[in-house]
């Protein structure tokens, strides 16, 4: 990555100081002239005006490709089809690139390698190799030049839209582009880069390694660096082969898809690190299970959001409008005063979408897509983790409706949630119920001088709820009272049902300290409660 990011540097130095980098420019120009642009532009035109561009258009083409707010339907489903194929390299060009990167020869570094290539993308192209033990293995090699194009690319795109936003006097549409421009930038930071896939290969392995009929290629990073990436050479029928598919059982349809599923579930909720592209060309049907591929786009979700997917997930399951609110909140952000009976709307919508569905039929991808839509229509911004899970989310029914029209992604998000309650989960259970506690306890803390702060006021005049109220010392000393003891209460409590998880799960004698001490919190929390509910009753 330091490369690419060190190249874009000098070259938005270069256009900066007005030094010639034309070259790039005429390029664009010779290929833009090559189109007759009579009738207009229609969008399979745009198409391979965009292939022909090369790799920064072709990507830029992409991404333009989801936003259906600044283009029209067709265009976008017109780009959605674009894909980086191009001419292959010649095979003395691929063999100079793995001299000049691995420092050897290919014929030394290799046992064998196929100069036939298995695929050709505008970014770089995969051959078949041997390594010298025998192992079977994938080469992608990056093509030469190819990160001085993009650099260009994008120096010369940024000065045009910064032109045109001069011109144009802040231009709405300017600005949405460069949005785009800025995060292709981001993508071609990683892609470029090959070591950027190889780190996303090394924990994608570990992370899956131990996970029956789950698995994906391992890296070889002694022949990996930035521009040469080895890995397992691994062959199959992908989802999307609609034949072979259709070949099996409508029982091995089913279980295929639900492993799928399942495992994306994991990635998302327990690993925090799933596959960003889980498009049915990504994953191979092999050995009774699933193996993925390409890892060049890849997601991360943070233990804060996966917790929060949690609780949201939750909520919707139990149609709980008012915590769904609160977890919105948490992954909206409003660019002004919140509007929360509009928002409440917003998550009775949800809850009324899921209601009226069949499981079966649940379409998660489009309940996050309305979320979000609505969300932004009310004035919020939404977590960029969201949007992205939301991307992957619609990606990925598609790809499990491939194997089997009956699995229900929101179906297998349920059972995960389901899992938490298994005994060998218990350990992570008291760890967030105790947290929850304390914080909840902490949040209680405050609500003495609150209330005596608000009574005051009250008292004062200086706020009004409905009328004048008048309130005395006494009042004032039974409510803090009442609050100090729920406090104590809550926290005894937290600690008593956390004692009692830890016994059942069988805790060893170093933790007997631990249990002994929660039921002593709790009886005293039993009795302060009776005692308050005493005083209550006088």
């Amino acid at each position: 990555m330091a490369t690419f990011v060190q190249a874009l540097r000098n070259a938005r130095k270069k256009t900066k100081d007005k030094v010639d980098t034309t070259a790039r420019g005429k390029e664009i120009i010779a290929i833009l002239k090559k189109y007759d642009y009579d009738d207009g532009l229609t969008p399979e035109m745009t198409v391979s005006i965009l292939e022909d561009l090369g790799p920064t258009f072709v990507k830029l083409g992409q991404i333009a490709s989801t936003h259906t707010d600044m283009l029209p339907v067709e265009y976008c489903d017109a780009l959605a089809s674009l894909r980086s194929s191009v001419a292959p390299m010649d095979a003395e060009t691929v063999h100079a690139q793995i001299e000049k990167h691995l420092g050897r020869p290919a014929n030394e570094v290799f046992q064998s390698f196929d100069d036939v290539p298995l695929g050709s993308a505008s970014i770089g192209q995969v051959h078949k190799a041997v390594l010298e033990d025998g192992t079977p293995v994938a080469v992608k090699i990056r093509r030469p030049g190819v990160v001085d194009t993009v650099v260009q690319d994008f120096a010369l795109i940024e000065r045009i839209l910064e032109t045109a936003d001069k011109f144009s006097g802040n231009n709405d549409s300017a600005m949405d582009l460069m949005t785009m421009v800025k995060e292709l930038e981001e993508t071609s930071k990683i892609e470029l880069d090959f070591t950027n896939e190889e780190q996303n290969l090394v924990r994608f392995y570990q992370n899956n390694e131990d996970r029956e009929n789950v698995t994906s290629p391992k890296c070889y990073t002694d022949y990996t660096n930035e521009a040469i990436l080895t890995e397992d050479f691994v062959s199959g029928p992908e989802v999307g082969d609609t034949k072979y598919v259709e070949s099996l059982s409508d029982e091995e349809r089913d279980r295929l898809g639900n492993l799928l599923a399942d495992n994306f579930v994991e990635q998302v909720l327990t690993d925090g690190f799933y596959h960003a592209d889980p498009h049915a060309g990504n994953v191979l049907l092999v050995d009774n299970g699933i193996e993925w591929i390409d890892f060049g786009m890849m997601g991360y979700v943070s233990s804060k959001q996966r917790q929060i997917l949690l609780d949201l997930v939750t909520a919707l399951v139990k149609r709980d409008n008012y915590n769904l609110k609160r977890c919105v909140l948490q992954v909206a952000h409003p660019r002004g005063p919140i509007d929360h009976g509009a928002l409440l709307d917003v998550c009775e919508q949800m809850t009324s979408q899921f209601a009226d569905s069949d499981l079966e039929s649940f379409d998660t991808g489009d309940l996050l897509g309305t979320l979000t839509s609505n969300l932004e229509d009310e004035g919020y911004d939404i977590d960029p983790f969201l949007t992205n899970l939301g991307r992957g989310l619609i990606t990925l029914e598609g790809t499990v409706k491939a194997l089997s029209p009956r699995v229900n992604i929101m179906d297998c998000m349920t059972r995960h949630i389901d899992l938490g309650f298994d005994p060998a989960n218990l350990e992570r259970m008291v760890q967030n119920f105790m947290l929850k506690g304390i914080q909840g306890v902490d949040d209680l803390v405050g609500l003495p001088t609150k209330a005596v702060e608000t009574l005051d006021m009250l008292q004062k005049s200086q706020i009004r709820l409905g009328g004048d109220f008048g309130v005395d010392q006494k009042t004032t000393k039974t409510v803090v009272f009442l609050v100090r003891s729920a406090i104590f209460a809550a926290l005894a409590a937290t600690l008593f049902i956390g004692a009692c998880i830890l016994c059942s799960s069988g805790a060893g004698s170093g933790r007997e300290v631990l249990v002994n001490a929660g039921y002593a919190f709790g009886a005293v929390g039993f009795a302060l409660m009776v005692y308050v509910f005493a005083t209550i009753r006088k």
